[in-house]
């Protein structure tokens, strides 16, 4: 691996569960010399359930939200030289200042972001479409014409590519990456005492994430006569009454079962009676879920409406439906729960593709895109 002429400083605003264990493996594997600042874990993931472990690794520097205004730009400061890669291009607005900083200072930086997504419903989603196609491109524009290029954290979907187009950057200086993590432990596979087919949906019980999608597909299956199946849904939402009724009515209750919030140790003691894993959501930056669906050996099906759909594309270890499409997840559904033969495959299929999607791997793939970048531009050779 070629060393890179510029060394670099990477900010997040948080230790993101999904990209951190990248960033840690690409300062030791890549560029010692590398440096990650992040904030600190905020409270709404804290109630989420993550844990804030401090510093992850000696790279790893840790600003306070307290701090943060002062010190950010204290360290841009101290390297002025370095290239610079900022999470995100104006939102949060604390790292929408540090890159105008970096720009007034005439710092090189290039920014990895999600695409601007609507997971709003009715009237609240009219207003964000509005905003994203009129308003979003004339607050981006500034910045994507002095950033050396952007990494998509959505997949490479050409919907999100384009939206970075109209956001300001330039089609050559787009690059398909997403979000990584390694399973933290070996599952291994507990066929259930039943011998029905197992199936989870996990996540919120809200509009966007298409639970509903999922529980219209179930009654195609059941008035087909398949039904050697249960889905475990979990989490809770606004929707949670409705699906509720919903599956009450289409007379599905004995196939799918509401956990609702699980612990650490239930979600665990659920994970090893899996087979296959439905991300049914409407529209989705990623889905970190899949990646761990994926190195757990279990069979994935997922909207296109998801980043993290490219995953399954390149491992064969499931199918893919249009966002939206009852029928079209009901189709996807039937091959793997009436052909045992072909559920295996599939689970092979992503157990093999596991290295492939590890974040010893992603580090690698993000060093070559950094440096596609550096190459591009000569001035920051110097």
């Amino acid at each position: 691996m070629r060393p890179l002429s510029k060394k670099t400083v990477f900010w997040w605003n948080i230790p993101c569960a999904g990209m951190i264990n990248v960033l840690k493996s690409y300062c030791e594997t890549c560029d010692q010399e590398s440096i990650v600042v992040t904030g600190c874990l905020s409270a709404s993931r804290k109630a989420m359930g993550w844990a804030d472990k401090g510093k992850l690794f000696p790279n790893h520097i840790i600003i306070s939200d307290e701090d943060w205004a002062t010190t950010s730009k204290s360290l841009i400061d101290k390297y002025p030289d370095r290239l610079h890669i900022f999470n995100g291009i104006t939102h949060p607005a604390r790292m929408k200042e540090l890159i105008h900083y970096a720009i007034s200072n005439n710092v090189a930086f290039c920014n990895m972001s999600e695409a601007y997504f609507n997971l709003e419903n009715g009237m609240r989603k009219l207003a964000k479409n509005a905003y994203i196609r009129l308003l979003l491109p004339r607050h981006t524009r500034s910045i994507a014409s002095k950033s050396l290029g952007v990494m998509c954290l959505s997949g490479n979907s050409q919907r999100d590519f384009k939206q970075f187009q109209r956001l300001g950057f330039k089609p050559d200086d787009i690059y398909p990456y997403g979000y990584f993590t390694d399973e933290g432990k070996e599952v291994h596979y507990v066929k259930s005492a039943d011998g029905l087919i197992h199936l989870l949906c996990p996540g919120l019980l809200e509009h966007y994430k298409g639970v509903d999608v999922l529980i219209k597909a179930f009654k195609k299956l059941s008035d087909q006569g398949i039904d050697n199946f249960i889905c475990h849904i979990t989490g809770k939402g606004q929707m949670e009454t409705r699906l509720k009724t919903m599956t009450q009515r289409q007379g599905l209750s004995n196939l799918v079962r509401f956990e609702g919030v699980l612990t650490a140790a239930e979600y665990g003691k659920l994970i090893p009676q899996i087979d296959i894993l439905v991300a049914p959501g409407r529209v989705e930056p990623w889905g970190i879920r899949i990646n761990e669906a994926i190195q757990r050996g279990q069979a994935v099906v997922i909207s296109d409406g998801l980043g993290a759909a490219s995953l399954i594309k390149d491992s064969n270890g499931g199918a893919i439906f249009p966002s939206g499409d009852s029928n079209a997840l009901a189709e996807c559904l039937i091959p793997l729960l009436k052909n045992p033969e072909y559920l295996a495959a599939a689970k092979q299929n992503n157990l093999e593709y596991k290295n492939a999607i590890s974040c010893d791997r992603q580090a690698v793939i993000l060093h070559k895109h950094i440096s596609e970048i550096l190459k591009k531009h000569p001035l920051c050779q110097r």
